[in-house]
């Protein structure tokens, strides 16, 4: 029995060494899934950058007016905002560029502060220009800082508590860690694995039964004495390795990207060592039986290699489905999520990624989930090989 799975193993693996460029593609989805992931963290690094302002580094605040509301002006140099004067058309410059954004004071406003009204103040900006967005939610907090001021002192001036204006207010208390904030970035990775582990070896999968009974190839494989069972087990072993030598390329570049990217410069803790990952490639281990076991199946029931390779490019939804899930409801969470496929893969390696622990129990459930799925499919698959219909295409 070894020794015909063995044969058909070497064979599948001849077959697959000499198509080098094939080889090559399906290592390029985990680099081009991991280019991903470092282009979108870089973003979010350099956002959270932009928004960040401190009067360590002044931002450049142009106004137009400043001399109809000086107690405005000074409070805003206060905050360390350097002030810059504007006498043309302020619309025209944000319209052509020359100014990020302007402040627009009104002429009247000295006279309605001093009379104690209302004065409408413009700031005008690009919102398609999203590198000011971070400066411009400064500038206007600032405001909102000194409108709450001297409105109070207003108030208090005529008597009145300033408290009596406002009967409650909000103080934030963030309680979540350092990693679990850093969770917001790296959410992706668990999609991106389980992105790999369902399409890094379709196109394998795929020439292995359509590409060969498209070939006539199959036929004469299963006239064989060998059993049909042993011939697919052979097979699938090939299409097993080459998803665990996926898995690991994505892995490993991942490792590389985690020590790399700058998380700390937007104070995000991202911690995940060689443990970690090793424990990652334990969960996803018993993904590829059932992934692999599932292109199988649907290759079988394909009339040709391209109607297999367009009815696996449909497997992206399986993993696609939980991300969602996980990224609209992050906190619910039950207990039979962790007999869900797929689902129960993304929340656990959720928690090692937010370096929570994960019990072996857990480890041993979501493998024997998967497993026992990919057996029950790998036996269908199998039951179909000495149909008639399926092996000539009937």
């Amino acid at each position: 029995m070894f020794s015909i799975i063995f044969t058909v193993l070497k064979k599948e693996w001849r077959d697959t060494l000499r198509d080098m460029r094939s080889l090559r593609m399906i290592f390029l989805m985990p680099v081009y899934l991991v280019g991903v992931f470092v282009a979108t963290s870089l973003f979010a690094i350099h956002m959270g950058k932009q928004s960040r302002a401190t009067t360590n580094d002044p931002i450049q605040l142009s106004i137009s007016g400043a001399e109809n509301l000086s107690p405005l002006i000074g409070w805003l140099k206060e905050r360390g905002i350097a002030i810059t004067a504007v006498t043309e058309d302020a619309y025209q410059k944000v319209s052509n560029g020359d100014l990020d954004y302007v402040l627009i004071i009104p002429k009247d406003a000295k006279e309605k502060f001093a009379a104690g009204e209302s004065i409408e103040l413009s700031l005008v900006f690009d919102a398609t220009n999203t590198k000011v967005q971070g400066s411009l939610n400064f500038i206007r907090q600032q405001i909102w800082a000194w409108q709450s001021r001297i409105g109070s002192l207003r108030l208090m001036s005529r008597g009145i508590d300033p408290s009596i204006s406002a009967p409650v207010y909000i103080r934030d208390i963030n309680i979540a860690s350092d990693k679990k904030m850093g969770f917001f970035v790296i959410a992706t990775v668990p999609f991106f694995l389980l992105m790999a582990s369902f399409l890094g070896s379709i196109g394998f999968s795929a020439d292995m039964i359509s590409g060969e009974r498209e070939r006539r190839s199959l036929e004469s494989l299963l006239i064989t004495p060998a059993q049909s069972s042993l011939i697919l087990i052979g097979k699938w072993l090939n299409t097993y390795c080459l998803s665990l030598s996926v898995i690991g390329v994505a892995l490993s570049l991942l490792t590389l990207a985690f020590h790399f990217i700058p998380f700390k410069d937007v104070g995000i803790k991202v911690d995940v060592g060689l443990k970690e990952i090793a424990i990652i490639f334990l969960v996803l281990f018993p993904v590829a039986i059932f992934s692999t076991g599932l292109q199988f199946l649907i290759s079988i029931f394909a009339r040709s290699f391209k109607d297999a390779q367009t009815y696996m490019g449909l497997m992206v939804f399986i993993p696609m489905v939980p991300l969602f899930y996980t990224l609209i409801n992050p906190s619910g969470y039950e207990d039979w999520f962790m007999w869900v496929p797929v689902l129960s893969h993304q929340i656990v390696i959720k928690k090692i990624l937010l370096g929570e622990a994960v019990s072996g129990s857990q480890l041993m459930q979501i493998g024997f989930v998967s497993i026992s799925l990919g057996i029950a499919v790998l036996i269908l698959t199998a039951k179909q090989l000495r149909k008639p219909k399926i092996v000539y295409g009937l």
